[in-house]
């Protein structure tokens, strides 16, 4: 089933389409963005431009246009900080409900959060974590325990707004706001947002991490506080020269990189792991629960077959302790690559976990995962679980390998649909 998410924020709007499977799991099919910068220049209590109006309107028309070409009935549209600002806020959004069918919601503060948060914690293996989702008018943070929002916070500072300031003048707006808050510290600190995704690609491919996916990556904080200064000393054309930053976001990474170094520091983090979901996943599945074996499942899904969950629990009676899950996660993603008649579908799961964006496991997960598939039949390098940043030995990878390669090879090719 396909459904589509339109996030009318304050920097950009986008419309992303996802495909929905039986257990509440989706897959991003793609999505149409526009900066439209609607927040810009409206000061709380002031109005949204005529000008702004008129590029918000146009991207409704496409957007409209899009959903009809792909026949989507199911449409979720939600307006953020510009709107709940601006004095014409509801006006706008009432002209943009009429272009699109369907109502575009104003979200309060809270709300936003909460979306946020949903958003992030159904896609990564969250327990106990700060999350935050950095935007282009506001800053949505959220205690999470237990797997659940606990408190939710929603200021007024977002990347697009304070990007005419200096960087003292930021560092200190920051600073005020964030004393306020009320959240316990944690080891684990997600972020999400275009500005922190960004960030995430630059220091990925600056590092030489073997993946292409910024999902569950880790950023030392180290690395923000420079990225911060650095990005802050060159103009925008300079910025957008840097690796993983477009034109359009060098108009606002030096002051999201600010931001986020100010909070890492605030509560005392070390890193920080990157989401590449957030609010709008979080208004997809608004109510559901998602887990691994959920997203597990998709892997199957997404290829038309019966989730081969006997190769798994085969494996997980095999193996004992930590990994166990792993070394089953890897012989399930094999067996679905096998069902799909691959010649090597031990390669084709590692390659797989290096380039796919994967929901529901953290960057060092998915690597683990991947590194034990090539060890089923290839040759592991020593370079390979050194730049994964993996606590592994090639011993220990071959015999799990070898786990897996006997589990899938003697269990005959599942059920596959008719797409």
């Amino acid at each position: 089933m396909l459904s589509a998410v339109i996030d009318a924020g304050y920097n950009s709007f986008r419309l992303s389409i996802y495909d929905i499977f039986q257990n509440n799991t989706f897959r991003l099919l793609g999505s149409l963005k526009y900066f439209v910068r609607i927040g810009e220049g409206v000061k709380e209590g002031g109005r949204i431009s005529d000008e702004k109006i008129k590029t918000a309107e146009e991207a409704f028309l496409s957007f409209k246009s899009l959903i009809n070409a792909k026949g989507i009935k199911n449409v979720k549209a939600v307006g953020t900080s510009a709107f709940r600002y601006a004095l014409n806020g509801k006006e706008v959004s009432d002209k943009l409900s009429e272009i699109l069918g369907e109502d575009l919601r104003i979200v309060s503060g809270e709300e936003e959060g909460t979306f946020s948060a949903t958003g992030i914690t159904n896609t990564l293996p969250l327990s106990d974590a700060i999350i935050f989702e950095i935007g282009g008018g506001s800053l949505e943070i959220a205690k999470i325990e237990g797997g659940n929002a606990t408190k939710v916070y929603q200021l007024p500072i977002g990347a697009l707004k304070l990007s005419p300031y200096s960087e003292k003048e930021i560092r200190k707006i920051i600073k005020d706001e964030i004393s306020t808050l009320s959240i316990t510290p944690s080891k684990v600190i997600v972020g999400s947002g275009g500005n922190m995704r960004a960030l995430a690609k630059l220091d990925e491919r600056i590092s030489g991490f073997p993946s292409n996916s910024i999902h569950g990556y880790v950023v030392p904080s180290s690395q923000i506080s420079k990225y911060a200064k650095v990005l802050f000393s060159l103009d925008a054309e300079e910025r957008s020269a840097l690796p993983g930053i477009s034109k359009e976001r060098a108009y606002t990474i030096h002051s999201g990189a600010v931001i986020i170094d100010e909070l890492l520091q605030h509560f005392g983090a070390d890193k920080v792991m990157v989401s590449a979901f957030g609010m709008r996943e979080g208004v997809l599945t608004e109510g559901v629960k998602l887990n691994k074996n959920k997203w597990l499942e998709t892997i199957a899904f997404y290829h038309y077959l019966d989730p081969p969950w006997d190769v798994f629990n085969d494996v997980e009676k095999t193996v004992k302790g930590d990994l166990a899950f792993y070394v089953g996660a890897s012989a399930f993603i094999s067996s679905v690559f096998k069902m799909s008649e691959y010649l090597n579908p031990y390669d084709a799961c590692y390659r797989m976990t290096r380039t796919a964006i994967i929901p529901g496991f953290t960057q060092s997960e998915i690597l683990t995962i991947g590194l034990i598939c090539k060890a089923s039949k290839g040759k592991v390098k020593k370079k390979n679980i050194k730049s994964a940043g993996l606590d592994f030995k090639k011993k220990e990878l071959y015999e799990y390998g070898k786990i897996v390669k006997e589990t899938v090879e003697k269990y005959p090719l599942g059920v596959r649909w008719s797409s």
